[in-house]
């Protein structure tokens, strides 16, 4: 299978389906691959962390603990390798068949610059965006899905100037979604139209943020999709496999809106208490507690796409391996021979 053309090549197969109906592979924090422990702490998630954990008032990273600022370097070796849930860039995820692009975004108001986040700062949002449209210019037949779920520090301003940009780089080819009790398009429809890019936002007002109403965004930008109404993706929030396999199946029997796609959230959430008993004990890291999990999930999908209608997933370091056993879930069993 060609994984950078995946979706030209089933053309025949997906040309009738709803996008709904299509298994698409998606990363979790999809631009955090290239967090370090050099890398900018992003100081709201870091400090609500700890006032929820230890109550403190929210300040800035050297004030957490009075007089005890070592802590800062201990804050950055553990958190950068937790934060982390990549390893590959987003143009090479799009190369390897990902085709939703789970995107947290921060406005850095000391240099008014958008960065994607998650515990730590990571790229540009706009320098990202260009891989992403480069992409999508020299792949005519895929479509690309990115979801803003988490916007942060932002106002109604600030998230119309990121959406007039947004604008303005994808032009039409921009899907808006499917009206209330309608379906969502096909992939052939999507294709004819040349609507080949969806770009979700968040409804819910993040930390910091002012004034924000979706239903004004919507108003003046009539492409953007909800990221909580037509794009579902419930969330386990649980270390144990176990646990997380009972809450897929049973959000995924759950009835889903006609103008919808769904996400499944196949991944593991550390606590506050994972990450300091990674210092010294097993799991180290994200990247380990991923290994706990990923090995389940080709059964787990199989099931998945068998008894639940397997929509989009999305897994934390994913590997090409697992993207092409995803995007095979889209053929019959003589479909699969010839592929």
């Amino acid at each position: 299978m060609d994984l950078e053309n995946w979706m030209e090549c089933l053309k025949d197969e997906l040309c009738d389906r709803k996008l709904s109906e299509i298994v698409i592979p998606g990363t979790h924090d999809s631009g955090s691959y290239c967090i370090t422990r050099k890398s900018k702490i992003f100081q709201p998630q870091v400090t609500i962390i700890w006032h929820n954990k230890i109550k403190f008032y929210p300040c800035r990273r050297t004030e957490l603990l009075p007089n005890l600022y070592c802590l800062n370097s201990l804050v950055d070796v553990v958190g950068a390798v937790w934060s982390r849930t990549q390893d590959f860039s987003i143009a090479d995820q799009l190369c390897f068949g990902v085709r939703y692009i789970d995107l947290r975004v921060f406005l850095d108001r000391d240099t008014n610059i958008k960065y994607l986040v998650h515990g730590f700062e990571a790229g540009e949002l706009f320098e990202e965006l260009e891989n992403v449209l480069k992409f999508v210019q020299l792949h005519p037949g895929e479509i690309v899905i990115l979801d803003m779920n988490h916007i942060y520090k932002c106002n109604n301003s600030d998230i119309c100037s990121m959406l007039k940009r947004v604008e303005e780089m994808f032009g039409d080819k921009l899907c808006p979604p499917s009206p209330p009790d309608t379906c969502v398009p096909t992939y052939g429809e999507m294709i004819k139209a040349g609507k080949r890019v969806i770009v979700a936002v968040t409804e819910k007002p993040e930390m910091f943020m002012s004034n924000y109403k979706h239903s004004s965004v919507r108003c003046q930008f009539s492409w953007v999709w909800s990221s909580e109404t037509n794009v579902v993706s419930p969330w386990a929030n649980t270390t144990d496999v176990s646990t997380l396999r009972r809450y897929l199946e049973r959000t995924m029997a759950l009835p889903r809106l006609a103008n919808s796609v769904h996400v499944t959230q196949t991944i593991l959430t550390p606590t506050m208490s994972d990450t300091l008993h990674g210092l010294y004990s097993f799991p180290h890291n994200l990247q380990q507690m991923a290994e706990q999990l990923n090995p389940h999930l080709p059964a787990w999908f199989q099931d998945f796409r068998k008894n639940f209608n397997l929509n989009i997933a999305i897994v934390d370091f994913l590997a090409p391996t697992l993207i092409n056993q995803l995007i095979n879930l889209n053929l019959n069993r003589e479909e699969m021979m010839r592929h």
